[in-house]
């Protein structure tokens, strides 16, 4: 996990690194949190000049060397869903502008513990509580409500659920996805690339790329680096 960058009262323009369904969302949180300035949206398919949420696609990433001169952009937020490709886009904006600075956006609403060790490039949407002594990854994603309890890690670009709450120690790897409504028990490790389906209570570890879900969860089939979770993006 990369140490989280720490902005000085000069970097005010972000850009928004995606346009799908998370982008709104996002928007939301920035605007409640008041510290970012929104400049525009990267988008790689949607048409240059369409509006949401009151903010325009202004190019593609490709442009962003550009869009940085023209726009006067010192960071930005991926705002994907999908957590491989939220790693994808973090590996080519990078590639372009490898020293380029990525903040976190955290609703008001939401509670961070004393002690909490937070990445960059987080997004956390309302009513999230991340207890003390937790570890968050980079491009970590917490959904409306979401816990994760004291003691607690999360991967890079792994992510939590609307209303999925887990137990005290439990460790999540990297770009795995804890799905709506799942509980977790204490002490639980869930590996890397391993998805855990709507509703499920899980009682066991769970090994890397693996499909979970049920009550108590149970190993459905593998996955595959890459393998996208979400139905849209």
């Amino acid at each position: 996990m990369s140490t989280s960058i720490e902005l000085n009262d000069k970097i005010k323009n972000i850009i928004l690194l995606g346009g799908g369904n998370q982008v709104s969302y996002c928007i939301d949180i920035i605007i409640k949190e008041g510290k970012y300035n929104i400049v525009g949206i990267v988008d790689s398919i949607k048409d240059i000049g369409t509006e949401i949420s009151g903010y325009k696609i202004i190019g593609r990433q490709e442009q962003l060397n550009e869009l940085i001169e023209e726009y006067q952009i010192q960071a930005g937020i991926i705002t994907i869903g999908d957590n491989w490709s939220r790693k994808i886009v973090f590996d080519c904006v990078r590639a372009i502008v490898p020293d380029f600075k990525f903040v976190n956006t955290i609703h008001p609403s939401s509670i961070v513990g004393m002690n909490v060790k937070m990445g960059m490039g987080v997004v956390v949407m309302a009513g999230c509580i991340i207890n003390p002594n937790c570890v968050v990854g980079d491009f970590s994603f917490f959904a409306t409500g979401s816990q994760l309890e004291h003691d607690s890690s999360i991967g890079d670009f792994a992510s939590i659920s609307a209303g999925s709450i887990t137990g005290g120690k439990v460790n999540i790897g990297k770009y795995s996805a804890i799905t709506l409504g799942v509980i977790i028990m204490d002490r639980i490790n869930i590996g890397e690339n391993t998805v855990v389906g709507s509703g499920s209570l899980v009682t066991k570890d769970l090994p890397d790329n693996v499909l979970a879900y049920g009550n108590p969860a149970k190993i459905i089939r593998s996955r595959i680096s890459g393998e996208k979770f979400l139905k849209s993006n």
